[in-house]
């Protein structure tokens, strides 16, 4: 019976040890699911994109 005991621990360690290798391998895939507004966020047009609309957009309200 005492070996029984013995060969039921070594078995529930290991199970226990694989359990924790398998959880660590997937918990980058788990973060990939989660969602991130900060790398979604966008701040809208620039100066640049501004400085060329607000350019056009007057040469042609003159125009008219």
């Amino acid at each position: 019976m005492r070996q029984f005991s013995v060969i039921a621990s070594v078995l529930v360690s290991r199970l226990g040890h694989a359990a924790g290798a398998l959880a660590s391998f997937l918990n980058p895939f788990r973060d990939l699911r989660k969602y991130r507004p900060e790398q979604h966020y966008m701040r809208g047009p620039g100066p640049k994109w501004r400085e060329k609309n607000f350019r056009q957009r007057a040469s042609t309200a003159r125009g008219t």
